[in-house]
């Protein structure tokens, strides 16, 4: 299914080529957008550079996660629920005006589980390359994919869900609005174990 064959569905399918340029905290510059397939082989080299990083937040993967085509079949995998508007996955991009072929993916947002109708509710999850944190960038890009999903999409109400010891995470989401509201016990599975979680929570503003 594309976006164009219902026209009833076109306010929640969005294009791919999304673009928002933006600027970090010491004047690094990136562009958020849309994930293509065409990021597979830069999605297979975030996850395998950030394999150990981001390990301590993260399910069990399967070995063959961080190559090309799992992060292709991947993307396709996801491409249905993007076209069903369910699912938004942004990558964050270095700029390199000269050198495409330099351009890395240092992090992700993904606004998911898209629920419509009368509860307008999205959940959002983020990583950032270790290279790249506590330089701004996720918070300045997770306030981009707010605004989308507040202005663009329609959304009322915005959820994320931390480990208590997530100290960094806990303060990206308070910069961008985020107040907790409850705390649940083996929440997620997390490296084979449940573990806790606490859960956040943002309004669109009437």
């Amino acid at each position: 299914m594309r976006c164009w064959e219902f026209r009833w569905m076109k306010r929640f399918c969005t294009s791919r080529r999304w673009v928002d340029p933006g600027k970090g905290r010491d004047n690094l510059m990136f562009s958020l957008r849309l994930l293509t397939l065409a990021d597979a082989t830069r999605l297979a080299d975030y996850h395998q550079r950030n394999a150990e990083f981001h390990r301590p937040w993260s399910p069990l993967m399967p070995p063959d996660y961080a190559t090309p085509a799992f992060q292709e079949q991947r993307l396709r995998n996801y491409f249905r629920r993007h076209n069903w508007g369910e699912q938004y996955r942004f990558g964050i991009f270095t700029e390199a005006a000269l050198d495409q072929a330099s351009v890395q993916l240092i992090g992700t947002i993904t606004l998911a589980a898209v629920e419509r109708e009368f509860f307008q509710n999205g959940r959002l999850g983020y990583s950032i390359d270790q290279q790249y944190q506590n330089r701004g960038v996720i918070t300045a890009n997770l306030q981009k994919v707010i605004h989308f999903s507040f202005v663009e999409q329609g959304l009322h109400r915005l959820e994320a869900s931390i480990m208590p010891h997530n100290a960094a995470s806990r303060r990206v989401l308070e910069k961008c609005g985020f107040e907790k509201i409850g705390y649940s016990p083996n929440y997620l599975q997390i490296q084979g174990v449940w573990r806790d979680h606490e859960l956040y929570m943002r309004l669109a503003k009437e």
